[in-house]
């Protein structure tokens, strides 16, 4: 809890997501602890032996790892997105998850390269990528512009906290004068408002740079690929922005709820309806997307292309595509969404709290999330291995992909790491706060105990001082 003053000089606490509990600490390292045990023998054998022990062949060179590292490269470039949403439309409603997504962004892009690592043969000389550039590689460019990416979003991460700190200051500052930590000077809120515009001058470059990063670039790259019927064209890097929104809202209603419920506080309920609604129109979209990929193709008459399509909708991966793809990754979401919606408008004729819960779809829209991320995988998987079932010479056999056991286990143990990194991101960061950056006057919980606890131990008065912060605009103080 973190202590200031009112106006008034008397004592005022401000409230702060509660301390996970022993049992939600032991439980996130034993998930951790059990996915890098399982996957650690075959982590070894890959960086000891190389490739051999992976599925992939020269006819599909890329298998399991690039269908998660494409994944995790979506996820972090739609949490960015989702996070400008607030750093640069200044969107209030969303403002509880700009930091989560944020922070998060930067992890997920993390593991994204630690997976696309391990599919690139010899890990050391992936420095060379790094170091140089070649200017008709897509790859190189696509690289350039994910390091650029996370520059962007570590600098922007780190001026929001810059600017927690400063506030935090000016506050102590004030208490100390005897002025009232509730009523910043029109310096300090100037300042504040200088942060912010660089805060948002940041959030608009690195939404530009998502279209040549993660997740657009990387639809780019796979359309560059001119001998893959399949992924050439526009659609390609429109279906990559769309499944990379689609993943992050779903990500984020999962991940919100459950910080929420182990911390013992309460979601607020404004802002899960908002991702509910992001998620539903995404999955709108994403239903176009798919569409748009697939029916020209079986009306071209193009055996390159023509025949990828017809081993997604009717030959081996006809089953991932139908159930995973379509059935987990459109119409389940779809349903659940909407019956969720239903239920919040009948629960919205009740009492307040279960308003509340009725309109963010609860249980339901949790449900529509996880499916939708499933379905997610599914569609990725489906296009990375559709894309290399056609041979690229006439009377070669059709290539065939398996993920072996040890690909399946590298990635497990590349998932608790992911686990591991996500839960000390969310322990030693304020993730799961709203400050200055995010238009409020003091450093608060983004949950809505918070309120809730405020105005019971100070009346309406405390909430209203709280919200003062929202005056403050960019480059100055109104």
């Amino acid at each position: 809890m973190a202590s200031n003053t009112t106006r008034k000089g008397a004592p005022r606490t401000y409230a702060l997501p509660a301390p996970f509990s022993r049992r939600a600490t032991v439980g996130w390292a034993v998930i951790v602890g059990a996915l890098l045990a399982a996957g650690a023998f075959f982590m070894f054998d890959r960086l000891a032996n190389g490739l051999g022990m992976a599925g992939a062949t020269n006819a599909v060179p890329w298998g399991l790892w690039v269908v998660v590292y494409i994944w995790f490269s979506g996820l972090a470039g739609g949490l960015y997105l989702l996070s400008a949403l607030v750093y640069l439309l200044r969107l209030p409603r969303f403002a509880p998850i700009a930091r989560l997504s944020l922070g998060l962004s930067i992890v997920s892009l993390v593991v994204s390269m630690i997976f696309i690592g391990i599919d690139l043969g010899a890990i050391r000389h992936s420095l060379g990528t790094l170091l140089f550039f070649h200017w008709s590689s897509p790859l190189a460019w696509e690289i350039k512009a994910y390091m650029f990416f996370m520059a962007v979003a570590i600098a922007q991460f780190a001026l929001v906290l810059w600017n927690d700190r400063r506030t935090a200051r000016e506050g102590a500052d004030a208490a100390g004068s005897g002025a009232g930590a509730g009523a910043p000077s029109a310096a300090a809120l100037r300042r504040r408002g200088n942060v912010n515009l660089a805060i948002r001058v940041l959030a608009g470059v690195g939404v530009a740079t998502s279209f040549v990063g993660p997740p657009g670039g990387t639809g780019m790259f796979f359309a560059a690929v001119k001998t893959r019927g399949l992924w050439e064209g526009g659609i390609t890097s429109v279906l990559f922005y769309v499944m990379a929104i689609v993943t992050a809202a779903a990500f984020l209603i999962v991940a919100f709820r459950l910080l929420a419920r182990l911390r013992g506080a309460r979601s607020e309920a404004g802002v899960l309806v908002g991702l509910n609604r992001v998620l539903a129109a995404s999955l709108f979209a994403l239903a176009f997307c798919v569409f748009f990929q697939v029916a020209p193709a079986l009306l071209s008459g193009d055996p390159a292309v023509a025949a990828a399509v017809q081993v997604m909708v009717a030959g081996s991966l006809a089953p991932l595509f139908w159930v995973g793809e379509i059935g987990l990754g459109l119409v389940l979401p779809a349903v659940l969404l909407a019956v969720g919606a239903l239920r919040g408008r009948r629960a919205a004729s009740g009492v307040a709290a279960g308003a509340a819960g009725g309109a963010a779809g609860g249980a339901w829209a949790v449900g529509a999330a996880l499916s939708a991320m499933a379905g997610i995988l599914a569609l990725r998987y489906v296009l990375v291995v559709a894309g290399f079932s056609v041979p690229l010479l006439d009377g070669m056999p059709a290539p065939v992909y398996v993920p072996s056991v040890g690909e399946v286990m590298v990635a497990l143990f590349v998932l608790g790491l992911a686990v591991g990194c996500y839960g000390l991101a969310v322990r030693l960061l304020p993730l799961e706060r709203v400050g200055a950056s995010e238009g409020e006057a003091r450093l608060e919980s983004a949950y809505a105990d918070a309120y809730a606890d405020a105005d019971a131990a100070f009346g309406a008065a405390a909430r209203d001082e709280v919200s003062t912060g929202k005056e403050v605009r960019d480059g100055g103080a109104a």
